[in-house]
């Protein structure tokens, strides 16, 4: 039996391995697809795990698990440049809508608990995740404008800077502090 701790562990390796695939596919190195596939198909699998198991459900989490499902069968088909790509592309954009219009109701139209409302003191590991969250950003910020304008200082080059950023969120994803 799969517990909701192991879940989301798997849940999170295989978002780790999205991010990997990911630096693959822009590095062009092999394995790209394959580490892909198995990534998008983990993604599924245990966020649909994770979504059964959760007791009380509303429409947002229906809309997050639809918006999930049609973006990675949407970024499947883009990805690897497979026929009929448009039509999760349409769906993903329906998704989308939905997810959004949903999310504003829940956020601007329903009553909040207030204790929810409070803010904890950010503990180390909160602050650790913030930091590498914030490094994962900058270095792929950079390393996307060092790759499109073909820059290059020495060592420092929009491979490197990629891929020291998508190693780190996909180190923050797994180290996160937050839970589904």
């Amino acid at each position: 039996m799969i517990t909701k701790q192991k879940t989301n562990l798997f849940l999170r390796l295989s978002i780790a391995l999205a991010i990997i695939a990911v630096l693959f596919k822009l590095m062009h190195w092999q394995y790209s697809e394959v580490l892909l596939v198995i990534a998008v198909g983990g993604i599924a699998l245990f966020y649909s795990i994770w979504f059964s198991k959760k007791s009380s459900k509303e429409w947002l989490d229906y809309a997050k698990l639809f918006l999930l499902i049609s973006f990675l069968l949407h970024y499947l088909f883009k990805v690897l440049h497979l026929n009929y790509g448009f039509v999760f592309s349409f769906i993903f954009k329906l998704a989308l809508v939905a997810f959004i219009i949903i999310y504003l109701k829940n956020q601007f139209f329903t009553q909040k608990d207030s204790h929810l409302e409070s803010k904890k003191p950010a503990s180390q590991k909160k602050l650790y995740t913030i930091w590498l969250n914030t490094m994962a950003a900058v270095c792929i910020i950079m390393g996307a404008q060092f790759k499109i304008l073909h820059w290059e200082f020495g060592l420092i080059n929009g491979h490197l800077l990629l891929t020291v950023g998508l190693i780190a969120a996909a180190l923050s994803i797994l180290t996160g502090f937050k839970k589904f």
